[in-house]
């Protein structure tokens, strides 16, 4: 079977990353992406679940408060920063 050039561009660090631990398992990056290649095959698709990531319990509440129209607005950086250290917003941190 003839063999066809795949390329992609990734960052530095999750090449980096990604080669390690390909090292760790005793594959090359070829190796592995050409395994995943297989598996999406086999599988009909991507061969695990992919999920848009959720705002953890205090980002959601902080999201559901300014929906509510409850948010602290300041004029300006500066006020706000003044407001935080002056301990004017209460509950900024959990």
């Amino acid at each position: 079977m003839k063999s066809e050039m795949l390329s992609t561009r990734i960052d530095h660090d999750t090449k980096v990353a990604f080669t390690n631990i390909c090292d760790d398992v005793g594959l090359s990056p070829s190796q592995a992406l050409k395994l995943f290649a297989r598996a999406v095959i086999n599988h009909g698709g991507i061969p695990f679940e992919l999920k848009a990531r959720q705002p953890n319990e205090t980002t959601a509440a902080a999201i559901q408060e300014l929906a509510e129209g409850k948010g602290q607005q300041s004029k300006s950086l500066d006020a706000m920063l003044n407001d935080l250290t002056e301990g004017k917003v209460r509950n900024a941190y959990p």
